[in-house]
């Protein structure tokens, strides 16, 4: 286990390295009708990855118990590939952009998504799963560098394309369409939970709406750049899928629960406190000419409490699905609950943002993110039950608990240069060090796990 986390860990700050060179190239090398054939051809392509979801949603759920059933998944991904790209081609017809090369690129990565290896990796062979996508982000690089030299849109897609292929490859099999009908049967058993989880996705985009609401463009562009900084726990969320196939095979569900969750606290707790400590240098970083708005800077500040509550709700989130032993969730199951909570709660998030991004600004924004948070998390530790109270006395408020002594301990941090983005980086390191010994050494001493998947990792070494 520690190998392979360790790994994905790895594979994940490796897939953001390669994720900015990859976006660098794109954004300051094609023109500007280029950008915006990128972004209808994204947005189309999320509407068909939604109706994907449909099937590809359960992979790993019917593969941990069925195996054997690859062959008939397959089949199914295939069929639905098909009917997702109609409905990707009728959403670039929509925007004037329905072009051959378009549909035959989107058209691959759709099926690439829909053949069911990365789910089989993810449970069976999750050290597999992470040498290919060490591959695919190497495609990216290699793309990257292809890009700077012949800047298209396509070329750019096919790219795209590209860092999904070693993953399909990894796990070949022969659809069996002749199982197609009694798998479809199956899966649909699913379709209302699938409704219903993007339903409550579309009503979390109300949220920015009330952003919008309060303050304008002014505060949309500032949640924007703290969405960007969400990117910094990309190596975070490369253990999420590795826990959830573990969890749907393992006996031991509180264990695999306590430990994943560990290395998940860690990393998230990383780059909350680098936020509470250094906020000044995230805002050097990706928008140096917003150095001197004391507003952005105390957001995200405060924003190291709404990323590390962010990483909380997506640990008992995934836990909560992965305990569950049915294959196929209904509407009477825990995280189809949980769902209906969302969706009964949005009100008040979408008002309470509206209320404290009008008041607060940016400040507020992030504050009304963290308080509205709360209740999701709280609501899903109900449903998990009093078996998985450990997860908040040695998980979360350990982690909380570090965070706060970020806040409040003085440490001996250098200044920074600001005149380059590389200068920015390397001199900023020696803090990033001094902010994660800190908050490292307080999460160890406060969480049990934390301890375990040290001694776990020190195995490995040895």
């Amino acid at each position: 286990m520690a190998g392979t986390r360790a790994l994905a860990v790895a594979a994940g700050a490796f897939n953001l390295v390669a994720s900015i060179i990859f976006t660098l190239s794109v954004t300051r090398r094609l023109p500007a009708e280029d950008l915006a054939t990128l972004a209808v051809f994204n947005a189309a392509l999320a509407v068909g990855l939604a109706f994907l979801g449909y099937a590809t949603s359960w992979y790993s759920r019917i593969l941990a118990k069925e195996p054997e059933k690859f062959g008939n998944l397959a089949a199914v991904g295939i069929l639905m590939a098909v009917a997702a790209l109609a409905i990707f081609s009728a959403y670039l017809l929509l925007y004037g952009r329905l072009d051959p090369v378009l549909v035959a690129l989107g058209g691959l990565i759709l099926l690439l998504q829909a053949w069911p290896a990365g789910a089989y990796l993810s449970v069976f062979k999750q050290r597999a799963a992470m040498l290919a996508g060490f591959v695919g982000q190497l495609a990216k690089i290699a793309g990257a560098a292809a890009v700077r030299l012949n800047p298209t849109a396509y070329l750019a897609l096919f790219v795209t394309a590209a860092v999904y292929i070693p993953t399909a490859l990894a796990k070949v099999a022969r659809p069996n369409f002749r199982g197609t009908v009694a798998t479809m049967k199956t899966l649909i058993r699913g379709a209302p939970y699938q409704t219903l989880a993007l339903l409550t996705t579309l009503t979390g985009g109300l949220v920015t709406y009330a952003v919008l609401l309060a303050g304008g463009d002014r505060l949309l562009s500032y949640s924007y750049v703290l969405f960007q900084l969400g990117k910094s726990v990309y190596p975070a969320l490369t253990i999420v899928p590795l826990m959830y196939g573990s969890l749907l095979v393992e006996r031991d569900k509180p264990r695999r629960a306590l430990i994943d969750g560990a290395v998940l606290m860690y990393l998230y707790l990383l780059a909350a406190a680098v936020m509470a400590k250094e906020p000044a240098w995230y805002v050097a970083l990706l928008r140096p000419s917003e150095l001197g708005s004391n507003e952005l800077i105390d957001a995200v500040r405060l924003n190291g409490i709404a990323l590390l509550a962010s990483g909380v709700f997506l640990h008992v989130d995934t836990t909560l699905k992965g305990v569950e032993e049915r294959a196929i969730f209904t509407l009477r199951d825990k995280p189809a609950k949980a769902l209906i909570f969302d969706l009964a709660f949005s009100p008040v998030s979408v008002g309470l943002m509206y209320v404290m991004a009008s008041a607060y600004g940016a400040p507020g924004m992030v504050a009304a993110s963290a308080i509205t948070a709360a209740f999701p998390i709280a609501y899903r530790l109900r449903l998990l039950g009093r078996g998985y109270a450990q997860l908040v006395a040695r998980l979360y408020l350990p982690a909380f608990a570090a965070l706060a002594a970020v806040y409040l301990l003085p440490m001996p941090l250098l200044s920074y240069s600001t005149r380059s983005v590389l200068e920015t980086v390397l001199t900023f390191i020696p803090n990033l060090l001094i902010i994660a010994a800190v908050s490292g050494t307080a999460f160890t001493l406060g969480s049990p796990p934390a301890r375990e998947a040290l001694k776990l990792l020190a195995r490995l070494v040895k």
